[in-house]
């Protein structure tokens, strides 16, 4: 009978399996809202102050250079030239300054792990930090209006009201005229294709006479006319 066992291969030192006691877990540093909104607060302050910076010695370069040129011209009246000159000088370091600006912005956010605060008509993926399914169920618009959205909202308009009527019309114009009702549909319907006509050509004239001005890069306004509309080269008209 065997009533000793002899392990080879194990250190002296081993003392058998060890319990050891219980660790606590690591705590997670949660950031809130109003700490989310003191970084992006910061990320803003240091890309204005880089954008400042950046605006300030450029201005000045273009200044010095300016007053340079202006006080040993090497041509007669070139000062309206020069002038010009220094506008487009001043808006280019203008908009290479929110380059600077823009770019600064994007590290400093990166590095304190926030968004970038977003303004005015930029659009963003979410509603002040809800998904954008959170946000249909309170009940807020869609950024982006669907093909569906977009045939729901056209099925009350005049014109498709219109070509509705027409239709039914077109049915009503193939029944059999001994179908008593035939006559007293055709009447309403044709009274009601005639009101939706009305709206529909005032529809149109709002949308063919309607503009919009659009600025362009050099800071002029250009005036963007219907698609609908012609240029007569001619008459120099729109028609």
């Amino acid at each position: 009978m065997i009533t000793k066992f002899i392990i080879k291969g194990v250190s002296k030192k081993f003392k058998g399996v060890q319990k050891l006691p219980a660790q606590s877990k690591p705590k997670l540093k949660k950031f809130t809202a109003q700490d989310s909104l003191f970084r992006q607060e910061t990320a803003g302050k240091i890309a204005r102050r880089v954008e400042t910076r950046s605006h300030l010695n450029l201005t000045k370069k273009v200044e010095s250079a300016f007053q340079r040129t202006i006080s040993k011209p090497k041509k007669a009246n070139q000062f309206a030239a020069l002038v010009k000159q220094k506008q487009r000088a001043l808006t280019k370091a203008f908009t290479l300054s929110q380059k600077r600006g823009y770019s600064a912005l994007e590290k400093s956010s990166t590095k304190l792990n926030v968004g970038i605060r977003r303004f005015g008509s930029k659009k963003t993926k979410s509603y002040a930090g809800i998904s954008p399914s959170e946000a249909r169920q309170l009940g807020f618009p869609p950024k982006e209006v669907s093909a569906e959205m977009k045939a729901f909202y056209t099925k009350g308009s005049p014109k498709a009201q219109l070509k509705k009527y027409r239709a039914t019309l077109s049915k009503i114009y193939a029944s059999p005229k001994s179908w008593k009702q035939r006559s007293n549909l055709k009447s309403v319907y044709r009274a009601r294709a005639k009101a939706e006509l009305g709206a529909a050509k005032v529809d149109r004239s709002i949308f063919r006479g309607t503009t919009v001005q659009k600025q362009t890069k050099s800071g002029s306004w250009k005036t963007i006319h219907s698609p609908e509309k012609t240029f007569d080269v001619r008459t120099k008209r729109w028609k």
